[in-house]
């Protein structure tokens, strides 16, 4: 019905401004500038998560942190980094990694450089070889356990061991340290 005439004319000068502005198909185009230093940004870790509808079949390896809630049937080899099996998760197979921590059902040897952790919801029925060990009250585990002292376990816990020339052969238990 009423119509202003500012609009109008506002929209018209819009218009004609736009159609005098030639428009090149091939315009130089200019480098594009980075987005972001190129600093370089130390990596932080993470995680990876196997969910739980997830089900692997093979040989699984890699160099980063992982978690497993679903199922793997297969070797897992991760030397450098932590594998965490959920309270979902249900492995099968070899594993071996820095460290683990079992809240699930692990069936298989395990072997890790510093820590294996069977929390108390978690099972491993197995053979353990590891620098520590740690199994919480209603965990369950079923195998042997072969605790090796690791490059820095060697330094902790050092007995003092009498020199030879200091042994007192009057003293049966120095001496039998002299003949081991």
């Amino acid at each position: 019905m009423w119509k202003s005439k500012k609009s109008e004319e506002g929209i018209e000068n819009y218009m004609t401004q736009k159609a005098e502005q030639p428009v090149s198909l091939f315009e130089e185009r200019k480098p594009m500038e980075p987005r972001c230093d190129p600093k370089v940004i130390p990596a932080k870790e993470e995680i990876i998560n196997i969910g739980k509808s997830i089900f692997i079949k093979g040989e699984l390896t890699g160099d980063e942190n992982l978690t497993i809630e679903g199922r793997v049937e297969g070797k897992i080899e991760l030397r450098d980094h932590n594998l965490v099996i959920g309270p979902h998760g249900a492995v099968k197979g070899q594993l071996n990694a820095r460290n683990l921590t079992v809240s699930g059902r692990v069936v298989g040897n395990v072997s890790a450089a510093e820590l294996v952790e069977i929390q108390a919801s978690g099972s491993i029925v197995g053979d353990i070889k590891s620098s520590r060990i740690s199994i919480e009250e209603g965990a369950y585990f079923k195998g042997s356990v072969d605790l090796r002292k690791g490059a820095d376990t060697k330094e902790r816990f050092r007995s003092p061991i009498p020199e030879p020339s200091k042994i007192d052969s009057k003293e049966p238990a120095l001496a039998e340290l002299q003949t081991i």
